[in-house]
């Protein structure tokens, strides 16, 4: 019996040596089957896949960059347009009130030159009536000044900026110079000649301090100082500027708050 249980001891033993070393013979051995696949080296990625969706990012970007400017050049575009709608209202307002103050005096001096019962008063019996030439400019010069408006108020640009240059050279010292010189400086702003239009505005302040459009010159001269970096220049005029009344103050006002 003890010879029998001997046996069977050594025979179990002998089976739990050899499973034990199975593991052993399995990591040597190259594993069978599938085990080898597994074990391969990740294969890299194709260099021709990853330019690919490289270019296919950047022109997803490149559409998206273009789309944002184009949209901010018609916002620029609107700002423009409506800024010099702006001040051409402006412009038309104020010369309605000039037209009707002058129309006024006119008729007040055409009364005085009547007597009550509506006849001319000659002062002198039998003298003829004093004719008064009508109040104005030389009509060729009224004409220049107001083909150059009209394309402006129009929008052809080009146009108003060619025959306001044409009417200064032909007029530099005419009744409608000041306006001339700025609204020729608007239209070098429009098309970012800075140079150009900081002269124009420059002639209007200088040579013109009684003219009712000075102070838009001034406060469009100091935004063209800050555009070319002189910002020093710049907020000493747009101060003096902001601290008078009217619109151009106003504007002055808004622009200094904002940018300095």
């Amino acid at each position: 019996m003890a010879r029998k249980i001997s046996l069977f001891v050594t025979v179990v033993f002998v089976a739990l040596a050899a499973r034990a070393a199975a593991p052993v013979a399995d990591i040597a051995a190259p594993p069978p089957g599938n085990q080898y696949v597994v074990q391969k080296p990740a294969v890299a990625a194709s260099p021709s896949t990853d330019t690919y969706y490289l270019l296919q990012s950047l022109r997803e970007e490149l559409r998206v960059l273009r789309g944002m400017v184009e949209e901010q050049g018609n916002s620029i575009r609107l700002l423009k347009q409506r800024q010099v709608d702006d001040y051409l209202d402006l412009d038309r307002r104020l010369g309605a009130l000039t037209s009707v103050g002058i129309t006024t005096q006119g008729n007040s001096a055409e009364g005085q030159r009547k007597s009550p019962g509506g006849s001319l008063n000659s002062g002198a019996g039998n003298l003829p009536p004093v004719v008064t030439a009508p109040i104005g400019v030389d009509d060729a010069e009224k004409t220049a000044y107001e083909t150059a408006y009209t394309a402006l108020k129009s929008g052809q640009v080009t146009n108003a900026k060619q025959a306001f240059t044409e009417y200064l050279n032909e007029y530099p010292k005419g009744r409608y110079a000041a306006n001339g010189y700025y609204w020729l400086g608007e239209i070098y702003m429009l098309d970012n000649q800075l140079k150009e239009a900081g002269e124009a505005f420059v002639i209007v302040v200088e040579q013109y301090p009684a003219h009712r459009k000075m102070l838009d010159a001034s406060f469009k001269l100091g935004k063209v100082y800050h555009l070319q970096g002189q910002n020093e220049k710049s907020k000493a005029l747009l101060n003096k500027v902001a601290a008078s009344k009217g619109s151009a103050g106003k504007l002055a006002a808004d622009y200094l708050k904002a940018n300095f």
